[in-house]
């Protein structure tokens, strides 16, 4: 298990504000074709890296994990230490559903168009070598979390809906076998990259950012409701729910050639990871990025 003498552990002790010029500088790390409009800015600052032909090129798309603002990120993190260009599409809060069919709607309900086409341009104009694909965290967490819950006062045992999880386990699943079937389609040759979650501990902290709250929590609060109180047994509610993601992601992987499964669950310590109940703090993010590099590194 990794600790905090790893060759990450300066991150954890960045100030707020050197965290910050921390991400405006990978955010500099451009693909030639976001250049013309975006690079003005940072080359005021001097921090556009010239693009070497050949560089490997990346496309992804994701939650948090690729977008974190209070902190870094997976992204931020293969872009500064594994010198990968990325073309992100992530957005922090998403959800499977949103990423692959798009739930957004504006005024007079009409559905906003969904942003995975343009992942899909992005993929078939791009052909990289890999597509990474983050998600699934906010489809069991937050607001969700609390239909996977039994009341304690029905005295079952695990406290979950069995046949909600279930339900929705092989919903996910359909999902995601699709977003594999697009991608594939549109660059046959890529592989897709996704990552597992570790189980993380319903502690009550959300992300605190300048000192304000600025998100979360989203696990306590669904079992304090449902009068889940025994710290104990609400953090093995959230694991058995995070290992049968796991599960199910593995199950895709061997059923799909280009499609493999990072399990980030040895990386990650329960007690010292976990800055809130979603995110890890940064040098923990550096060791999953460590390990996704290793897994693009070794693509033919």
């Amino acid at each position: 298990m990794a600790n905090d003498t790893n060759k990450y552990a300066a991150l954890d002790t960045m100030s707020e504000e050197a965290l910050q010029a921390f991400k405006v500088e990978t955010a500099s790390i451009l693909l030639p074709e976001d250049m013309q409009d975006r690079s003005g800015y940072y080359t005021s600052l001097g921090l556009v890296r010239p693009f070497a032909v050949g560089e490997p090129v990346l496309v992804a798309e994701g939650d948090s994990w690729f977008d974190y603002l209070p902190g870094t990120d997976i992204i931020d993190c293969l872009k500064k230490f594994h010198n990968f260009r990325i073309k992100s599409f992530a957005d922090a809060g998403d959800t499977l559903e949103n990423m692959i069919y798009g739930t957004e709607y504006g005024s007079g309900f009409s559905p906003k168009p969904c942003q995975f086409q343009l992942v899909l341009e992005a993929v078939a104009r791009l052909e990289p070598k890999a597509f990474l694909f983050s998600g699934g965290g906010n489809d069991i967490a937050g607001s969700e979390f609390e239909a996977y819950l039994d009341h304690a006062g029905t005295q079952r045992p695990d406290c979950l809906r069995q046949t909600y999880v279930t339900h929705m386990f092989q919903y996910f699943e359909a999902m995601l076998q699709d977003m594999i079937n697009q991608v594939l389609a549109a660059s046959p040759k890529t592989t897709i990259i996704m990552h597992g979650y570790a189980p993380p501990l319903p502690s009550g902290r959300g992300v605190q950012f300048f000192g304000f709250k600025f998100a979360g929590p989203w696990l306590r609060p669904a079992l304090a409701k449902k009068r889940i109180t025994d710290f104990a047994k609400g953090a093995a509610i959230v694991a058995r729910l995070i290992n049968l993601y796991n599960d199910m992601l593995s199950r895709l992987a061997a059923g799909n050639s280009r499609f493999l499964y990072v399990d980030l669950r040895p990386l990650v310590d329960p007690q010292e990871d976990w800055v809130n109940e979603l995110h890890l703090r940064n040098s923990a993010y550096a060791r999953v990025a460590d390990k996704i590099a290793g897994v693009i590194n070794s693509l033919p």
